[in-house]
């Protein structure tokens, strides 16, 4: 019993290595400008997964695919399959991402 517990472990332990490294590798090198704008900014995450931060408060995760002049088309959302999302780039209060320290 004790040597097929040992075994789940190991392999659970070796699963999580290759998910470590392409979660490494998805890290976003993003340096805005002093007077970048919201939308600036969208557009150079395009196809990059971010979470934007709304005025209502609520926070939408997923990937910029387009930027227009006033809406971003989100798809992927996190926790949601078969949602995307168009948002009023006017109501975005922050654009969160995951960058790379130095």
């Amino acid at each position: 019993m004790k040597t097929s517990v040992n075994a789940l472990l190991l392999m659970a332990g070796l699963a999580v290595l290759p998910a470590q490294t392409a979660f490494a590798a998805g890290v976003l090198k993003f340096e805005p400008k002093a007077n970048t704008t919201i939308r600036e900014a969208l557009v150079d995450l395009k196809k990059e997964r971010v979470a934007l931060a709304l005025e209502s408060g609520e926070q939408i995760e997923g990937i910029v695919t387009m930027v227009g002049d006033s809406v971003v088309y989100i798809t992927q959302l996190s926790g949601k399959v078969y949602y995307d999302a168009v948002v009023n780039i006017d109501k975005i209060n922050a654009i969160i991402l995951r960058k790379e320290f130095n």
